[in-house]
């Protein structure tokens, strides 16, 4: 419930992430834009909206 007031996700979105937090998981596959928005991960996307606000700030990371 914490994560509720200082992520920007949605129930769902937040009960993942928090099942990757107990896991130790950094790493994700999605095209939820949502998830850009949690520090402390990875996100590997084909989500235009994230890839470009990504390459704008200087974060974007291609492999």
């Amino acid at each position: 419930m914490r994560r509720l007031d200082t992520e920007q996700l949605d129930g769902y979105d937040l009960f993942i992430i928090e099942a990757m937090s107990r896991a130790s998981i950094t790493k994700v596959i999605t095209d939820d834009g949502d998830f850009a928005t949690v520090a402390g991960i990875e996100v590997f996307t084909a989500n235009d909206n994230v890839i470009n606000a990504a390459q704008s700030q200087g974060r974007l990371t291609t492999r």
